[in-house]
Formats: C-alpha cells, structure tokens, sequence
C-alpha cells in the first residue's frame, strides 16, 4: 500500500458520511469560485490565475503583464466608423489641395 492509499482510508474511517459531504461540497465550490474569479479576471484583461501548487506555498509573483482591454461589436463598429470618416475627411482635403480648391 502506498502512504496515499493509508492516508485516504484513514481519512475515510475517521470521518462520518456528512463530513465527506460537505469536504466534497467545499472542494465544488472552490472549483466554481476559482472559475468565476478567473472569468472576472478575464474580463478585467488579466491572465489566469493557477492556483495549484504542488509543495502548498503561495505561487511566486508573477511579471505584470500588459492590460488586454475586452472591446465590444458596438464599439468596434463605432471606432471602424470614425477610422472611415476620417480617412474620408482626410481622402477630400488631399483632393481640395491638389485641385486648388480650398472649402
């Protein structure tokens, strides 16, 4: 038998049927909490973050990494149509010079 396996069955004759429980029902929601936290992060721009850790010590600091701002359609649309009016404004005044027009 490997120290894992003793382990385990010690923990299993130890403890009573609701205690398993509610460890299993702690360990689904940090599962879900850690998946929400890194959605937000996500949202926010941040990478993931993994918070598993073989030897149990905090995870070292990592380097900042550069802010990815999350850009909607809506917004997208809006700065493609500003570029474009732009680009027509600019596309014009080259046109007005060029022929002596002044407006």
């Amino acid at each position: 038998m490997t120290i894992e396996s003793i382990e385990n069955t010690w923990h299993w004759l130890t403890t009573t049927r609701y205690t398993r429980i509610l460890e299993a029902r702690v360990a689904s929601l940090e599962i879900e909490n850690r998946a929400l936290r890194n959605s937000i992060y996500a949202r926010a721009g941040m990478p993931p973050v993994d918070y598993t850790n073989p030897d149990g010590l905090a995870p070292a600091p990592k380097l900042p990494q550069p802010i990815r701002r999350v850009v909607s359609w809506a917004q997208m649309k809006q700065k493609l149509e500003q570029e474009a009016a732009r680009h027509a404004q600019s596309g014009r005044g080259a046109a007005a010079e060029r022929s002596g027009n002044h407006a």
